[in-house]
This record gives C-alpha cells, sequence and structure tokens, in this order.
C-alpha cells in the first residue's frame, strides 16, 4: 500500500459501508418488519424475515416477493410495499460499531482529531443510524452533512467547502482534508477535485455496493486501506513523529 503523505489535520468519513456495514442496517429493517408481521398479522416469528433475505440474496426486490407471499396467505395490508419501505426507512436500527472502528474513533479523539461525515440519505434514516452507532461519541451533531439537510448530494462540493470554512488552509498552517468512503462512484470526486486526500476502506466481501467499478480518475480514490487499523496507526506514527 502507498503510504498516506504527511499533514492532514481533519478526518471525514462516508457513513454506510464505511464506519459500518449497510447489511447491517438491511437485515435489521427486515427484523423489525418481522416483528411487526408477528404481532399484528399472527405470522411466525422469523417467517417474513427468512423470505425477505432470500429474496434479497437472489437479487429479488425483497418487498414485492414477501406482499406476494402475504397475498397468497390471504393477508391484506393496504399500500402494503410502501408500509414496508417506510418501516424500513424509519425504524430504529440495532446496529453497532465493530471494536476496531471504535477504536479508532476513540483513539483519534483522544488525539484531538476534527472529525465530520458526509453522507447521502434521508435526515430521520441517517440520524437514527449515527445514534444507534454511538458515533455522537466522537462526531458532533453538527458535524455530519446529509444530503437531503443539505439539499445536495455528497458529490456537490458544499459540505466539504464548509468544512475547509472551518478548518482553512493557509501557507502557514497546511491543512489535509483526509476521507474515507467505500464507493468509487461517488465518495471521491469532491475530494478529489477539491484540495482533499481521498481514501478507499476495500470492501470485506460484505459491502453492498461494488467497489470493481470503471470510473475515470476523478472518481478513483488516490489511496487505499484493507482496515481502520491501518489508517489509525498511521495517523497515530504522524502525531508521535
Amino acid at each position: 500500500m502507498e503510504l498516506l503523505p504527511p499533514g492532514f489535520q481533519v478526518l471525514i468519513f462516508d457513513l454506510d459501508d464505511t464506519l459500518y456495514k449497510e447489511i447491517d442496517f438491511v437485515m435489521s429493517a427486515y427484523k423489525h418488519i418481522d416483528r411487526l408481521l408477528v404481532a399484528d398479522y399472527d405470522m411466525k416469528p422469523n417467517e417474513a424475515y427468512k423470505i425477505l433475505v432470500n429474496a434479497f440474496n437472489c437479487g429479488e426486490n425483497a418487498f414485492d416477493v414477501l406482499q406476494a407471499y402475504l397475498t397468497k396467505k390471504g393477508i391484506n395490508i393496504p399500500d402494503a410495499i410502501a408500509w414496508m419501505v417506510e418501516e424500513y426507512r424509519n425504524h430504529i436500527p440495532m446496529i453497532s460499531l465493530n471494536k476496531e472502528t471504535r477504536q479508532m474513533l476513540e483513539h483519534m479523539q483522544a488525539m484531538g482529531v476534527p472529525m465530520f461525515i458526509i453522507t447521502d440519505g434521508r435526515s430521520f434514516t441517517q440520524r437514527n443510524k449515527i445514534r444507534a452507532l454511538g458515533l455522537y461519541d466522537f462526531i458532533p451533531w453538527s458535524n455530519v452533512f446529509i444530503s437531503e439537510e443539505m439539499g445536495c448530494e455528497k458529490t456537490n462540493p458544499a459540505s466539504f467547502e464548509e468544512i475547509k470554512r472551518r478548518y482553512p488552509s493557509s501557507p502557514d498552517e497546511k491543512v489535509e482534508y483526509l476521507f474515507v468512503g467505500d464507493n468509487p462512484a461517488k465518495d471521491f470526486i469532491v475530494a478529489n477535485t477539491h484540495g482533499g486526500l481521498s481514501v478507499l476502506l476495500l470492501d470485506n466481501g460484505k459491502n453492498i455496493h461494488p467497489q470493481d467499478i470503471k470510473v475515470d480518475n476523478k472518481h478513483q480514490a488516490r489511496f487505499c486501506i484493507k482496515r481502520f487499523k491501518e489508517l489509525d496507526d498511521y495517523i497515530n506514527d504522524m502525531f508521535y513523529f
């Protein structure tokens, strides 16, 4: 792996499939929908969950498959697909940070490294994820930029420029803005074209969005890491150089 350049001061993270695995949120939502169907429609525990997971693994629309199954069983839920989507988006997720990610965040916090999140998605859904993960222990509410709240997606430089405004770089004090993400399709273009350093956290086999896609040079991360331990070790070495 090519070494990251020295001099950074600000860390910016994507959320889904970067700080946690988005598949965990999907499975949490499926379990939530299963529990509602058990409680309100007398279905067996895990009956709906197994159908949703199997459909997802087969590349099918899980909610369409479940709706067809419910109809076959004679269970009539008005606007069933819309209901499932609403529950999916708004449920309180049962998700958590893995040990290594938490240790990295704790270490960055202890060293006083400013940290931010830039993420696409709906405000309520993303804030629920962040709260469930305990990320507000490390990253203040005001340091989280969500596309719905910003009125633009992460490929728009508005969030990144706001971070640069808060921590301006100058000839006397150079600031490096290190953006860590997972999706070459949209995560790195702003950092690459607006004075940041882009770092790809490589897929460990659990990501929802593929990384082996063809993108132009502006979309490609400049550096890659396999795990946050590499980032943590490097930052520690730079602080105590």
